[in-house]
């Protein structure tokens, strides 16, 4: 009889994580953030009847069960690099610090934007292409954002085209999406209910193939969102798909 007051209603909170899988080989798990929501859906595809006709009523003889398939889906609200790197399929490179002797720009007006080959630049210094180099200067022939690695020039009428920048530039990350070479992804959510039993549960999708984010939000008045999915591969070892384990 206890058993019919308790309550088993549902709603559900906690961590997702995902772990790249490259050559059959594991990287680190990591956390993907903030996420509003998190959900595996199941569908069957390709299912066949086959009807008999003998008897006249036409009815179901026999049934193919097609073929089951599990996706997931991630809503996230955070842009952590590493889940950024799995929702874009991006690689990352590390850019370490450096310095350019003469980094050449054509210029031929006030207004002329000027962008960098590198950002979060510093100790900038710059000359034109007279024989004896005229040494430009900031905030009467130019201005500079160093962090973007940004000039505008505000002077012209004396300066001999192309200009030549030298400067020191600090560390910077650069991710290229659509060019990772990632297998598959573990993903592991360790889930628990706010309301019912308030039980707790880990989910592990043994191989997750994601897909690409469909949109990255670039300028939002919001809180920006993006949308992971991944089909579910059947793993061998295991002998399904996912599995859910109750705490």
């Amino acid at each position: 009889m206890a058993e019919k007051q308790q309550s088993h209603a549902f709603i559900g909170n906690g961590k997702v994580y995902l772990t790249a899988v490259k050559g059959g080989v594991e990287g680190k798990p990591f956390w993907v953030g903030v996420a509003n929501a998190a959900a595996f859906s199941h569908s069957v595809e390709d299912e066949k009847e086959l009807i008999e006709y003998h008897s006249g009523k036409n009815q179901v003889w026999d049934k193919d069960d097609g073929r089951k398939a599990t996706t997931f889906s991630l809503t996230l609200n955070e842009r952590r690099p590493k889940a950024m790197q799995a929702a874009l399929q991006a690689t990352v490179t590390e850019v370490a610090t450096g310095t350019v002797a003469a980094e050449g720009h054509e210029i031929d007006a006030i207004g002329d934007i000027i962008f960098l080959k590198h950002k979060n630049v510093s100790d900038v210094v710059i000359t034109d292409s007279t024989p004896t180099p005229l040494a430009l200067v900031e905030g009467i022939d130019y201005t500079i954002d160093e962090k973007y690695g940004t000039l505008e020039m505000t002077h012209v009428q004396t300066i001999t085209s192309p200009i030549k920048v030298a400067y020191s530039y600090g560390t910077a990350t650069v991710m290229k999406p659509m060019t990772d070479d990632v297998d598959y992804y573990r993903i592991r959510v360790d889930g628990l209910n706010k309301v019912g039993q308030k039980d707790k549960q880990v989910v592990t999708a043994y191989r997750a193939k994601l897909s690409p984010a469909d949109t990255l939000d670039l300028i939002s008045d919001d809180f920006s969102e993006m949308t992971l999915e991944a089909d579910l591969l059947y793993d061998e070892a295991e002998e399904a798909t996912y599995e859910i384990v109750k705490l």
